[in-house]
């Protein structure tokens, strides 16, 4: 089948001599490799909210791996919507139905083994769980290695549109090359609506370290369309070059970007892109509605303390009509991106140098006069103590004798070069939040969008939150 490579392939390859035993500074280090099928997201100033189809995580670190799944991946959004309100009545998502992480850590027993499940929507108020959302699953292994892979249902705003996403991600030691690899595909993408069509797109990426280094990544594709009409690949990424530099320059007061995705190398690694849809820091905003705002500034708090009188639980949709305000003033982003990959490894040491041992001449123990330590006199210390206010013991259990004589104590010198033994932290991939995709969160997602671009758009989008229908 005829592939399409767009942006080339980023490939970097060089000979390593980082090689050999680890008694020839070779070290197991750590690797981390993501992948995402679908997002969208608000963000401003630091709040982001807004949801992920298909989510893959895999990492090791050290002697240790650990994967994460999910499906769906709601953020922020069961936190201001699933919780019970401010009147005590339950939250908007049953808190009951939402999707479970799935999390693989190879200190565990059974990490090994395969915990495939299925994922559901959430449910609107006490509903039961909505359709199915799509699988997930992961693994490790001590050797170490990791691994994650997720399905997920089709994800569609209009704007962007993927069908039959996948992604998988692993990481693993052997043969001394730390490797990261990660892969989102799908049956179909669709720009704006299918005016742009990309049949089983793919982003893939790989990197590697050690007695063999090397960072690749790619984005490709098996077919395209271009308004329906069939167009060779070359064809089609330039009549996309072109729709994007026209599409830019006539929104760019709303700050429109229509990113094309692309390979980035670094030191470390390698991140394909993906497919974007953004408005970032609109012009418009800041030109023309942060000042209406600031005119309306009043009115506009007097109306925030009305609807908190009038029902307590409307502070969480002014937290969402904040970020959208931050957004639309000109200080914030809406985000849609389709696929993406990124990978990355380490040659970090995290050996513990071996306890020394205490010599023997440590063992004998001197005595300095308490005088020597600054110490005159304790027993005033205690002249003012009841006789139950004392009750100190060694541990022994022998009770402390305060009429012994403390002119001296033992004291054992310290040894140059001793140090405590320090404890590894257990390898994690920064462990995200319990949350899932919803109904509210593609509400959430398509308000903004809506309340941000006014494209024709609306109407389609505007019927499918009616439908309280996940797109």
């Amino acid at each position: 089948m005829l592939r399409a490579c767009f942006l080339a392939t980023a490939v970097v390859a060089f000979a390593s001599s980082i090689g050999g035993a680890s008694s020839d500074g070779f070290h197991t280090g750590d690797a981390q490799a993501s992948a995402d099928t679908f997002s969208l997201n608000l963000k401003a100033a630091n709040a982001t909210i807004g949801f992920t189809y298909g989510r893959s995580l895999a990492g090791y670190q050290d002697r240790t791996g650990t994967s994460e799944a999910r499906a769906l991946d709601l953020g922020v959004l069961p936190v201001l919507f699933a919780g019970e309100q401010c009147d005590g009545t339950p939250g908007l998502l049953n808190a009951d139905t939402l999707p479970k992480l799935t999390r693989a850590d190879s200190s565990e027993e059974g990490a090994a083994a395969s915990r495939r499940l299925q994922a559901f929507q959430p449910g609107i108020g006490g509903a039961p769980a909505g359709p199915s959302a799509g699988f997930q699953d992961a693994t490790a292994t001590p050797l170490p290695s990791s691994w994650a892979g997720t399905e997920s249902a089709p994800a569609d705003i209009g704007l962007i549109a993927i069908d039959g996403g996948r992604t998988e991600v692993t990481t693993q030691l052997k043969d001394q090359v730390r490797e990261a690899h990660a892969v989102s595909t799908a049956e179909q993408l669709r720009v704006l609506g299918g005016l742009f069509t990309f049949n089983k797109p793919r982003w893939e990426a790989t990197a590697q370290s050690g007695a063999r280094s090397s960072a690749t990544g790619s984005f490709s594709f098996a077919s395209a369309t271009v308004l329906g009409i069939p167009r060779s690949p070359a064809d089609a990424l330039a009549d996309l070059e072109g729709f994007k530099a026209g599409l830019e320059q006539l929104l760019a007061p709303l700050g429109v970007v229509l990113d094309l995705p692309k390979v980035e190398v670094r030191d470390d690694g390698v991140k394909v892109t993906p497919m974007g849809f953004r408005i970032v820091d609109p012009p418009f905003g800041s030109q023309v509605v942060l000042p209406f705002l600031g005119q309306i500034d009043t009115q506009v708090a007097q109306w925030r303390e009305d609807l908190l009188a009038r029902d307590c639980k409307n502070a969480t949709v002014l937290t969402v009509v904040d970020v959208l305000l931050g957004v639309l003033g000109g200080s914030g982003s809406v985000e849609a991106l389709a696929g993406g990959v990124d990978v990355s490894t380490h040659d970090t040491d995290y050996s513990i140098p071996p306890i020394e041992t205490l010599p023997e001449s440590a063992a004998v123990t001197d005595t300095l006069p308490l005088t020597d330590l600054g110490v005159d006199d304790l027993s005033s210390g205690y002249s003012d103590l009841g006789a139950g206010d004392l009750d100190a013991s060694y541990d022994t259990g022998a009770p402390l004798d305060l009429s012994t004589d403390l002119g001296s104590v033992p004291v054992t010198p310290s040894v140059a070069g001793a140090r405590e033994e320090a404890v590894l932290p257990t390898a994690s991939l920064g462990g995200m939040e319990e949350g899932t995709a919803g109904k509210a969160g593609v509400a959430v997602g398509t308000i903004a969008l809506l309340g941000a671009l006014g494209l024709s758009l609306g109407d389609r989008l505007v019927g499918r939150r009616a439908r309280r229908m996940i797109p």
